[in-house]
């Protein structure tokens, strides 16, 4: 059976840049030799997310 380990984590929602950077630290730390597979994946996560949201601001200015 494979080892699971957990993590809790307490952030300050008022850093939300710092906080975020945080916590993909540990997880590049929790993964050595997989930190680009994952980065590119949170990249790619990121870069959706913001495409969604430039529609969204786009479309709402153009009302």
């Amino acid at each position: 059976m494979a080892k699971v380990t957990k993590v809790e984590l307490q952030i300050d929602l008022s850093m939300p840049v710092e906080e975020i950077a945080a916590v993909v630290n540990i997880m590049l730390d929790a993964h050595p030799g997989r930190q680009i597979e994952i980065l590119e994946a949170v990249d790619h996560a990121i870069g959706e997310a913001l495409a969604k949201l430039q529609a969204s601001d786009k479309s709402e200015t153009e009302k």
